[in-house]
């Protein structure tokens, strides 16, 4: 007996549910050096509880030398949850550890709202462009 794929409204009202799409692929990080001792970490898509790992992988180990400046290029980020928020928060507690520097730039506009709703807006700086982050 072959079961006939679902329609979408029937995978919605099945038992088993709507078929999970496959998240482990929703996240892209790029690493670029701006120049002795300041990079940028572009990262788009989703920062949520599948892919904050990924992201944290990327991320800390640039800020563990307390040398760098890491600018994270969050303005192509399309959702994130406090999983996401959570990894953010960790930087951020890392660059106290090690001296590093950490800055933000141009949050779309659900980073932003996630920032300012839990108040991490007030201890991450954000800039519009790279150009705008003093040395």
């Amino acid at each position: 007996m072959t079961t006939a794929p679902l329609d979408e409204k029937e995978a919605a009202m099945s038992p088993r549910g709507p078929e999970e799409p496959d998240r482990t692929d929703t996240l892209q990080v790029h690493v670029d050096a701006l120049g002795v001792g300041r990079c940028l970490l572009t990262a788009v898509g989703s920062l949520d509880l599948h892919t904050a790992p990924k992201f944290s992988d990327a991320l800390q180990p640039l800020l563990r030398d307390g040398n760098q400046s890491v600018l994270v290029d969050l303005s192509e980020i399309a959702f994130i949850d406090s999983t996401g928020l959570t990894s953010l928060i960790a930087a951020y507690r890392t660059t106290r550890a090690t001296g590093a520097r950490l800055a933000l730039i141009a949050p779309s506009e659900r980073v932003r709202r996630m920032l300012a709703v839990t108040g991490t807006d007030q201890v991450l700086p954000s800039y519009a462009t790279v150009n705008a982050v003093p040395d």
